[in-house]
């Protein structure tokens, strides 16, 4: 079979000797081209064994191997244990979306090619023309299809930060998190952060159901409930990440209730006696 390459540069000259004089060659060529794009990708299979890799590879190192406990003092590894049924429901259900966002995308290139294809050859007078550009037609033709590897493995690395984040979030509400801190990549080299995470960056934003909350020890400061805002990860290709907090004092003194003040101020004159 012909490669994806050949097949369009033998459309395009058969369009160019021929022009638009039939709807049948048009869906000749159509048909050939679609087959051969589809023909010319890496099979799903493979791409599926590499999103396996991937996010079972976090679910090893930050489950399995408990490297999640880093990112949560004082939660308990019997927690974690706890929490695993969950969190490899959270696996199972991020590959199937992830396999779903590969093959609708993988579709959409697919029909994007030959829609810019049947564009091109509907243009061309019956009977054929000599001011065909070839190259910049085949450049056209192949833009999308061109893309789509790059495409895949942008989508690999942001589902795989989706996953991360959301292992984090699970492992966070259950082990008794009361608020989050954003933390923005826009001090990165090259990433194209947007606008409104760079405002949010070290901001802090309350959890609306707590330990802390349940007790009346905590309220929402200046920036409000973390429900209110997009999650970290939750865009598309968005690389920011929370650090979750605990304590009473990690937070700010706007967010704490006069409960909150007094609780905080007992519990440090109970550490400063146990020291002295």
């Amino acid at each position: 079979m012909a490669t994806f390459f050949e097949t369009v540069t033998a459309a395009i000259r058969d369009f160019e000797e021929n022009g638009f004089d039939s709807v049948e060659r048009l869906q000749y060529w159509t048909d050939r081209i679609r087959r051969a794009a589809i023909e010319s990708l890496t099979p799903e299979r493979v791409l599926n064994e590499e999103l396996t890799r991937a996010l079972g590879g976090i679910y090893k190192q930050m489950i399995e191997d408990g490297q999640i406990i880093k990112k949560h003092p004082g939660v308990p590894r019997f927690t974690i244990d706890r929490l695993k049924p969950k969190l490899r429901g959270e696996l199972d259900r991020r590959l199937m979306v992830s396999r779903s966002l590969i093959k609708l995308n993988r579709e959409a290139m697919v029909e994007k090619t030959t829609q810019r294809f049947a564009g091109w050859a509907s243009s061309i007078p019956a009977g054929g023309s000599r001011a065909v550009e070839k190259k910049e037609v085949k450049e056209n033709i192949r833009k999308a299809l061109t893309s789509l590897p790059f495409e895949e493995r942008r989508c690999v690395i942001d589902q795989s930060h989706k996953f991360t984040a959301a292992l984090n979030e699970i492992v966070a509400v259950d082990g008794g998190a009361i608020a989050v801190r954003w933390n923005s990549q826009w001090r990165r080299p090259g990433y194209q952060y947007r606008k409104d995470h760079k405002e949010r960056d070290q901001k802090v934003y309350l959890l609306r159901a707590s330990w802390a909350k349940d007790k009346g020890l905590v309220k929402p400061g200046p920036d409000g409930y973390y429900d209110d805002i997009t999650k970290v990860g939750e865009e598309v290709s968005c690389s920011c990440f929370a650090t979750w907090l605990y304590n009473l004092r990690d937070l700010d003194d706007s967010m704490l209730t006069q409960k909150g003040k007094d609780e905080l101020a007992a519990v440090r004159a109970k550490i400063a006696a146990m020291r002295a």
